[in-house]
């Protein structure tokens, strides 16, 4: 059950790149989902939902208050759960495409050899097989 719930929410993800609704979509869902079982996996998808509203909002206020509360979701959610691959596999992404003027960027050596060292240990395949692709190995 919570493999087919993280699917939902990682094709959430890959529609948010291009839709707004989507991004609030996958915000509201996954807040939800984080009041109510406290797994910092959902905080992970907060934040990357509060990245992509960022890209979308066009006021500079809104889009510095959306990048700022994903930080926060996601640096706590790394925090609570630092051995999870998917989390710093999305922090990973985050901090390679955000632009560096907005100085998020000092984990990316971190996460890379992380996500290196231990991607063949988890079970799931689809998460596996992104991580393989990602890092080109």
């Amino acid at each position: 059950m919570f493999s087919q719930n993280l699917k939902e929410y990682r094709t959430l993800i890959q529609l948010s790149k291009d839709s707004e609704n989507a991004s609030k979509t996958l915000i509201e869902k996954s807040m939800s989902s984080y009041n109510t079982t406290k797994e910092p996996i959902f905080a992970g998808f907060v934040a990357v939902g509060d990245f992509f509203m960022a890209k979308h909002a066009f006021n500079p206020i809104k889009k510095i208050s959306y990048f700022n509360h994903g930080k926060k979701m996601l640096e706590m959610a790394v925090a609570t759960d630092p051995s999870n691959l998917e989390i710093r596999l999305m922090r990973l992404i985050a901090q390679e495409n955000i632009p560096r003027i907005l100085g998020y960027h000092q984990h990316i050596d971190e996460d890379r050899n992380f996500l290196h060292k231990n991607y063949k240990k988890t079970n799931d395949s689809e998460l596996k097989n992104f991580i393989i692709e990602y890092l080109k190995l």
